[in-house]
C-alpha cells in the first residue's frame, strides 16, 4: 500500500485513493456477458462438454452435459422466482444479483449416490492472480428458486440444507471450514434464505481454492445454491480511509473514518500528535469501531491524527494521516455559562440563516480565528450571502440583558 498524507479541516474530507490502492476485487460477473435476458452461461455452449469462466480473481468450473443441463458452477441473469419446475434451475430466489445487479452465479452440486445419498461430491473453483495464497473476504450467498420452492412445500422439523464451504492451499485444506445454512427447519424456528446474505470466509486462512459441498437432510432436495460478488482480499491489507474530523472545538475532537474494504470489520490503533509524520510519536490506543475522541488539546493548534488497521494475518496497515486544527479561544463564549435555547437553522446554508428564539436578540457573526465579521441588530433572518464558503461562528445575545448568551457554529455553502 502506498503511503500517504492527508490533510482535513473541520469536517471536509479529502477523496483518497484509486483503484491500485483498493484491498480487495470483487467478482461480481457483471463483467462477463450474456447473449440476453433470462440466458446463462452453460446455455451458450455448443456441445456437452467441461467449460470455464473468470470474474475477478476467481477461476469457476463447470460442465455442460449431454442432456442439456449443466453441473458445477454456472452464470445467469434468470429473473424468474416463481417455477418450481426443475426446468427452472438458473434462477435465484431474489430473482437478481445481489444489489438488483443483473448476472450472478449458481451452483449445482451432483449428489453423492449411492454411498452418500444425502450429501454432494466436492467442487471447487480456483483463486488467480494476486488472491492465490491469500485471504478470501466472504460471498454473498441465497437460494435457487427450484430448490427454495421445493423446501417451502417439503421441509419440516429437523430438516436441512447446508452449503459447506472449505479452502485449500497447495492441495492441504486449511484446518478451518464454513458452514451455511440455506435451510434448517427446527422446533423453535425456521430459516429458509430468501435474500442475498453476506457469508464470511476469513476464517478459511489464506487459500488458492474453494470447495463447495452440500449436505442435507433429505436426499430428494434439489442440491443448489446462488452466489454473488465473491471477495479475495489479494493480500493486500485494508487501512483507514475518508478521515475527517466530525467534531471539533478548542479542546477537543472525535475522528471518523471509513474502512477500505467493504464488509470487512477490523481493528485500529490510533494516536493524536503535533508530528507532522506518518507514524506517530504519541502512544496509539486501540477502537473497535471507526471512530475516536480526543480531549484536552491546545486550542488554535495544528494536530494529527494517525490510524491504521489491524491486518486479517495480524499484521498492521501503513499509517493513515491526517491533519486539523483546533479552533481559537475567541472571547465570545460566557464565562457564566448563561446560554439562552435558541435553534439556528438551516445548518449548512446557502443565503439565509433563521434564528428561533422567544426574545430578542442581536448576533455577530466570526471567522475561526476570532475576528469579527459582522453585527445584526434583532436578528431574526441573517444574511449570509456575502460570506465565503466555510465554517463561523454566531454569537447570539439578549438584547435586554448582554450576559445571556449563546455562540452557535454554521457552515456556508
Amino acid at each position: 500500500m502506498q503511503q500517504k498524507l492527508q490533510r482535513f479541516f473541520a469536517v471536509t474530507a479529502l477523496t483518497l485513493g484509486s483503484v491500485s490502492l483498493q484491498a480487495q476485487t470483487i467478482s461480481t460477473l457483471d463483467d462477463l456477458i450474456l447473449p440476453s435476458p433470462n440466458s446463462d452461461f452453460a446455455g451458450t455452449q455448443t456441445a456437452a462438454g467441461d467449460y470455464e469462466f473468470q470474474s475477478g480473481h476467481v477461476k469457476f468450473f463447470g460442465t455442460l452435459e449431454s442432456w442439456g443441463g449443466y453441473g458445477r458452477f454456472n452464470y445467469t441473469n434468470v429473473v424468474d422466482s416463481t417455477n418450481p419446475s426443475f426446468t427452472n434451475d438458473k434462477a435465484a430466489i431474489t430473482g437478481k444479483g445481489y444489489d438488483n445487479s443483473d448476472n450472478y452465479g449458481v451452483v449445482y452440486l451432483t449428489q453423492d449416490y449411492p454411498a452418500h445419498p444425502t450429501q454432494s461430491l466436492l467442487i471447487g473453483a480456483k483463486l488467480q492472480g494476486a488472491a492465490a495464497g491469500s485471504k478470501v473476504l466472504g460471498t454473498y450467498l441465497t437460494n435457487t428458486t427450484y430448490a427454495y420452492l421445493y423446501m417451502k412445500d417439503n421441509y419440516t422439523t429437523g430438516d436441512f440444507l447446508k452449503l459447506v464451504i472449505r479452502g485449500y492451499l497447495n492441495n492441504v485444506k486449511t484446518t478451518d471450514s464454513v458452514i451455511f445454512d440455506l435451510a434448517k427447519y427446527t422446533a423453535t424456528d425456521t430459516v429458509l434464505v430468501k435474500n442475498w446474505e453476506w457469508v464470511n470466509l476469513l476464517p478459511l486462512g489464506n487459500v488458492d481454492s474453494i470447495n463447495f459441498q452440500i449436505l442435507s437432510s433429505d436426499d430428494f432436495t434439489p442440491y443448489y445454491a446462488a452466489f454473488d460478488n465473491f471477495t479475495t482480499l489479494d493480500g493486500v491489507c485494508p487501512h483507514a480511509a475518508g478521515i475527517i474530523a466530525s467534531t471539533l472545538n478548542e479542546n477537543s475532537v472525535t475522528i471518523t473514518w471509513n474502512g477500505s474494504v467493504e464488509n470487512l470489520t477490523t481493528d485500529y490503533e490510533v494516536a493524536v500528535d503535533v508530528s507532522n509524520t506518518l507514524a506517530p510519536t504519541a502512544t496509539a490506543v486501540t477502537v473497535t469501531a471507526p471512530t475516536y475522541s480526543k480531549n484536552a488539546l491546545v486550542p488554535n493548534t495544528t494536530y494529527y491524527a494517525h490510524i491504521r488497521a489491524t491486518c486479517p494475518d495480524g499484521g498492521f496497515s501503513d499509517w493513515d494521516t491526517a491533519s486539523f486544527k483546533t479552533l481559537p479561544v475567541t472571547g465570545i463564549s460566557n464565562a457564566n455559562g448563561n446560554e439562552m435555547k435558541i435553534v439556528l437553522s438551516p445548518n449548512p446554508a446557502n443565503d439565509f440563516i433563521h434564528l428561533q428564539t422567544a426574545i430578542s436578540v442581536d448576533a455577530d457573526i466570526y471567522n475561526l480565528e476570532g475576528r469579527l465579521l459582522r453585527h445584526i441588530e434583532n436578528a431574526k433572518q441573517v444574511d449570509i450571502r456575502n460570506l465565503a464558503a466555510g465554517t463561523y461562528l454566531l454569537r447570539v445575545v439578549n438584547d435586554k440583558n448582554a450576559s445571556q448568551q449563546s455562540t452557535l457554529r454554521f457552515i456556508k455553502n
